[in-house]
Order: structure tokens, then sequence, then C-alpha cells
């Protein structure tokens, strides 16, 4: 009776790609989706005013983990805090969450083009990656629209 206890286990194949660049993209999917979501309500809500965009501001500081995310979220808060004096800063804080997060989405996509398509989490990436790009687009389409709004009112007041 022999048990081959000199002998090496075969290691299971699998099928999962484990470059540092495509897990970090992975990873970063999902964080985009969620974001996404948030300066989609963000840019909504923005009218409430800077305190909802220094909200924002915080969770991607805390929930993001990498220096992409912390410097994004310092960038809302500190536009969201200088909205208390002038205040279309606060919409510009709102464009900047989602012009991030739209940014790093291109980055997925980009690296998702070039890697891990044998992968079977490469597909919900992408999905992700893509519905952060849209809800983020929206976002920044609502901000351009409060935008709008808010110079047509201060041209009807300089007029008026």
């Amino acid at each position: 009776m022999s048990l081959n206890l000199n002998q090496n286990p075969s290691s299971p194949t699998s099928s999962y790609y484990t470059s540092p660049t495509y897990t970090e993209a992975v990873n970063d999917a999902q964080l985009v989706r969620t974001f996404s979501i948030i300066a989609l309500i963000g840019s909504i809500l923005i009218f409430i005013g800077g305190a909802v965009a220094i909200g924002v501001g915080v969770a991607v500081m805390g929930l993001g983990g990498t220096r992409y995310y912390r410097v994004l979220g310092l960038a809302v808060i500190v536009l969201a805090a200088l909205s208390y004096l002038f205040s279309p800063l606060r919409i510009i804080a709102s464009s900047v969450l989602a012009g991030g997060v739209m940014w790093k989405g291109m980055e997925v996509l980009s690296t998702l083009a070039a890697e891990g398509k044998g992968d079977p989490d490469w597909q919900p990436t992408r999905k992700r990656a893509i519905t952060g790009i849209v809800l983020s687009g929206i976002g920044l389409a609502a901000n351009a629209i409060w935008l709008t709004i808010l110079l047509i009112g201060i041209f009807m007041r300089t007029q008026g």
C-alpha cells in the first residue's frame, strides 16, 4: 500500500483570468456602477443644497478605497463646501463626480477590450461598466440642465 506522499498534487486549471489590471478593472466596475447611481441621484437632488454633494463626496471617499476615489471624493467635498459661498459650485461638484465615474468606467472598458475575454466575469464586468457610463452620462445631462436653468435665472435677474 503506497500513500504517494512525495507526489505533487495536480493543480486544476481555472478559467479565471488573474492579471492585476484585470482584477482591478473587475473591482472598479462594481464601484463605477454603484457611484454612477449615487452621481445620478445627487445630480437630480442637487437643488437641495451643497450638503447632498458633501455627503456624496464622503461616501465616495469611504467606499472607494483607492487613491483615485479618495481624490475624487475630496474634490467633490471641497467644491460642495465652497458652494456655500458661490452656489453654482454644487452643480460643478456633482458634475465632477459624474465625470470622474464616467472616466473610470471608460478605463474599465479599455482594460476589458485588451484582456480577460475568456474569464467568466468579463461579461458582467462589461455590463457594470456600461451601466455606470450611461447613468453617469444621464447625471451629467441633468447637471447641464440645472446649470442652464441657473444661468437663465441669473441672466433674467440682470436684465430685469
